[in-house]
């Protein structure tokens, strides 16, 4: 399984952060949340589970900062939706 690295505002998978092979973004929206806005998984990852270990890590992140998350991007906010244990941090 590809190793999911922390970025600017990201975390992504792929030797470089500018052209990375998969990505999560996210933005800040205040001291206490942030919202990811995009997940891109290529094709080729496509059915592996990437998107849904991308948005665990930002879940992770969120907890480890104590903040919430928001979901603008569709797929997280699914993922988000359909896991019980990530309801701690989600800001709905």
């Amino acid at each position: 399984m590809a190793e999911i690295k922390q970025g600017n505002n990201k975390f992504y998978i792929g030797e470089n952060e500018n052209n990375p092979q998969a990505q999560i973004t996210y933005v800040t929206v205040n001291d206490n949340q942030i919202n990811i806005d995009h997940t891109g998984v290529p094709e080729e990852f496509g059915g592996q589970g990437i998107g849904s270990q991308l948005v665990e890590a930002v879940v992770n992140y969120a907890r480890d900062n104590n903040l919430k998350v928001s979901a603008s991007c569709p797929f997280a906010k699914k993922v988000i939706e359909k896991h019980d244990e990530y309801q701690d941090v989600y800001a709905g």
